[in-house]
C-alpha cells in the first residue's frame, strides 16, 4: 500500500489494512467522557475501530519542546519563525514549487499528432509525453473541443506540461469502463489515476550514525557511498516500539512513519548538508535512515477541464516521488476519487482550480470513501485558491505529512482533517469549510488519537488561522497525542457540540482569539476531558450561546485570559476579520531563527 520509502513486500500488509479503512472510518464508536451533566449519546456511531477511551498518557506526555516564545532564543531553531501575537510559527519558508511555477513554452501542439475533437487521445497525448519528455521538456498544447480518454495518461518525464487551451475550451472525458464494461479496476500502488506524475523506485537504505535532530540542517550518516551532490532523498524514521510506547500508539502497520524529502547541497565527510531545517527528531534508535530518489520534476498540468464518466475509483491527478510538479487552473467533474491529490511529494502546488466529487446518491456503484482534497505523505506543499465539493475530508494531510499549506480555499460538504501518521508543521488558513451529506465526520475540524488503531496519532505544531467553520458537532475535535497546537482567529458555527474538545494528551496548545457560535444550548465552549490536555491556554476567545459555560476541564490551564460569553442572537455573526490576514504572507516575509 502507501509507498512511504517502503519496499514492495514491506508495503503488502497496507492491502489488508486499506480495507479496514474504507468501512471503519464511516462506522465510528465511542463512549461519553464525562458521566455528569455532560453525558450524551455515543459520539460515534457503533461498528468502528476508533471505539472507546482515549489513550492515557503521562502528564505531559513528554518534555514541552514546540511551545516557543521569541525570548527563548536558545531554543529556536531554523524551523522556527517568530510571528505576531508573541507566538513562535513553523518555518513555511520553502513551501511551494522552488522559483514558482515557471511559464513553459509550447513546443508541441496535440493536433500535429492527429487529434481530433470527439476522439480518443490517450494513445496520442501518452506519444506526446514521451517524445517530449525524450528531449528538452516543454508544453505540450491540446485544442478546443472534447477529447475522449480511454486510457489512463502516466507522466514520467520531467519538465513536461500538458496544457488545455482553457478550462471553458478544452474538456477531456475519462471513459476507461464505459468503452469497455469488462473492464476491471486496476487496483495496486501507485493508486490509479486519469494523470499520474511517478518517479523513479528508491534505491536501498543508508542509515543515520547520528541522530537527525529537529532543527539540524545536516544528516551524518554510516557511509557517504556513491551519493553525491544534487541527490534527491527520503528520510524515514519507522515506528517501532520504543516510538509506540512514548505516544501510546496503537496503530498498526507503519502508518505513523515519520518521513520527509530532501537533497543533498554539500558533503563534508560522512556528512551531508541538506538546505532546510528538520521538522522533527531522526533517531537512529528507530532505525532512521535515508533512500535516494529520482524523482520527476517541473511537469504540470494546466487550462482544461476533466469529467469522469469512469465510475471507477480513479484520482483525477496522484503521484509517486514528485518535486516541484504543479495542478493548476482546471476543472474536474465527477472524479472517482482524489480531485488531485499529492503522494510521496516535495513542493508541488494545487491551485486557482475547481473539483467536484461524483455524487454518491445518485452514483451508487461506489461511495466516496477516499475523496480526500490535501497530501498524502508530502512535504512543503501548497494548496491555493480551489474549491472543493463533495469530498469527504478536506483540507486535509496524512501519513507524515510536513510543512503543507493549505489556504484561501472552499470546502464545501467536508471537515478540516489531520487524518494519520504523525502529520508535522501544516497550516491551514483562510478557508472556508462546510460539512454535509457526502461522508464526513461532522465536526468542524478532526485530528486522530492514539487509540485509533488504524490511523495513529498526530505530529506538532499543527496551525489553523483565520478559518471558518460550519459544522453539526463540535467545531474542533483533538484526540491527542500531539503538541503545540495552534487555533487562532477562526469563527466556528456549531450545530450540536463543544467549540474545541481535546483528549488523549493533547497538550500545550493554543486557543486564542477564536469566535464560536454554539445554536445547542447544552455546551460549554472548551471541553478538555482528560488530565493529560496540559499546558492549554486560552485567551480572548468569544462564545456565543451554548449553556454559557467557556471551560469544563480535567487538566489545568497554563493561560486562561480574556475569554468572554454571550447570548446567542438572532442572527449570526459576521465572521471576525484579524489584523493580519494571512501568517502565512506574514511570516515569509521575516527572517528565520538562528541557531544559538
Amino acid at each position: 500500500m502507501l509507498n512511504r520509502c517502503l519496499s514492495a513486500r514491506e508495503a503488502r500488509p497496507f492491502l489488508a489494512v486499506t480495507v479496514i479503512c474504507l468501512w471503519c472510518t464511516t462506522a465510528l464508536a465511542g463512549e461519553p467522557y464525562f458521566k455528569d451533566k455532560y453525558k450524551s449519546k455515543d459520539w460515534y456511531r457503533a461498528g468502528g475501530k476508533h471505539s472507546g477511551y482515549p489513550v492515557e498518557q503521562n502528564v505531559p506526555p513528554w518534555e514541552s519542546r514546540y511551545k516557543l516564545r521569541p525570548r527563548d532564543k536558545r531554543k529556536l531553531t531554523p524551523a522556527d519563525v517568530v510571528g505576531p501575537y508573541g507566538i513562535v510559527f513553523p518555518n513555511w519558508k520553502h513551501v511551494g514549487v522552488r522559483g514558482g511555477i515557471p511559464k513553459v513554452k509550447v513546443v508541441l501542439r496535440l493536433k500535429k499528432l492527429g487529434a481530433r475533437p470527439k476522439t480518443d487521445i490517450s494513445g496520442l497525448l501518452q506519444k506526446a509525453v514521451e517524445q517530449v519528455g525524450k528531449k528538452r521538456g516543454g508544453a505540450i498544447l491540446i485544442g478546443k473541443g472534447i477529447f475522449y480518454l480511454d486510457k489512463p495518461v502516466l507522466i514520467k518525464h520531467s519538465k513536461v506540461v500538458i496544457r488545455g487551451s482553457g478550462r471553458n475550451a478544452t474538456k477531456l472525458v475519462f471513459r476507461y469502463s464505459i468503452v469497455n464494461p469488462k473492464a476491471k479496476f486496476p487496483g495496486g500502488w501507485p493508486e490509479p489515476a486519469v494523470f499520474l506524475f511517478q518517479g523513479g523506485a528508491l534505491e536501498q537504505e543508508r542509515p543515520l550514525a547520528a541522530d537527525g535532530k529537529r532543527g539540524d540542517t545536516f544528516l551524518k550518516l554510516k557511509k557517504i557511498g556513491d551519493l553525491k551532490v544534487g541527490d534527491k532523498f527520503c528520510l524515514r524514521a519507522p515506528v517501532t516500539k520504543r516510538w509506540q510506547a512514548i505516544t501510546r500508539d496503537r496503530s498498526k502497520g507503519e502508518w505513523g512513519t515519520r518521513s520527509n524529502a530532501y537533497e543533498i547541497r554539500a558533503i563534508k565527510g560522512n556528512r551531508i548538508a541538506i538546505g532546510e531545517a528538520l521538522r522533527i527528531d531522526f533517531p537512529v534508535a528507530d532505525g532512521s535512515n535515508i533512500r535516494r530518489m529520482v524523482p520527476v520534476e517541473y511537469s504540470g498540468l494546466e487550462d482544461f477541464t476533466l469529467e469522469h464518466t469512469c465510475r471507477m475509483q480513479f484520482h483525477s491527478v496522484t503521484s509517486q516521488w514528485a518535486w516541484n510538479c504543479w495542478v493548476q487552473r482546471i476543472k474536474v467533474l465527477n472524479s472517482g476519487k482524489g480531485g488531485a491529490h499529492f503522494n510521496s511529494a516535495k513542493r508541488c502546488e494545487v491551485r486557482d482550480s475547481e473539483f467536484t466529487g461524483f455524487d454518491a446518491k445518485v452514483h451508487t456503484v461506489h461511495r466516496t470513501w477516499w475523496g480526500y482534497a490535501g497530501f498524502t505523505q508530502s512535504w512543503d506543499c501548497l494548496m491555493e485558491n480551489t474549491v472543493w465539493r463533495r469530498f469527504r475530508h478536506g483540507p486535509q494531510v496524512q501519513y507524515g505529512a510536513q510543512g503543507n499549506v493549505i489556504r484561501n480555499s472552499v470546502f464545501e460538504g467536508s471537515d478540516a482533517q489531520w487524518h494519520a501518521g504523525w502529520s508535522t508543521d501544516n497550516l491551514y488558513e483562510n478557508c472556508v469549510i462546510t460539512d454535509g451529506p457526502y461522508g464526513s465526520y461532522g465536526w468542524g475540524c478532526y485530528s486522530t488519537g492514539s487509540n485509533d488503531t488504524t490511523h495513529g496519532p498526530e505530529g506538532p505544531r499543527n496551525v489553523v488561522y483565520n478559518c471558518s467553520f460550519n459544522c453539526s458537532k463540535d467545531g474542533f475535535f483533538n484526540r491527542g497525542v500531539n503538541e503545540n497546537w495552534i487555533i487562532l482567529h477562526n469563527y466556528f458555527v456549531v450545530k450540536d457540540g463543544a467549540g474545541y474538545r481535546a483528549e488523549g494528551g493533547s497538550f500545550d496548545a493554543i486557543v486564542r482569539a477564536n469566535t464560536f457560535v454554539l445554536q445547542s444550548g447544552k455546551w460549554p465552549m472548551i471541553m478538555l476531558t482528560t488530565r493529560d490536555c496540559t499546558g492549554t491556554e486560552l485567551i480572548n476567545n468569544k462564545l456565543y450561546g451554548g449553556n454559557g459555560e467557556l471551560l469544563v476541564s480535567e487538566a489545568p490551564l497554563a493561560v486562561d485570559r480574556g475569554n468572554k460569553a454571550f447570548p446567542l442572537g438572532e442572527k449570526l455573526l459576521a465572521r471576525p476579520k484579524p489584523r493580519i490576514k494571512s501568517i502565512y504572507e506574514y511570516l515569509k516575509t521575516r527572517k528565520g531563527a538562528r541557531r544559538r
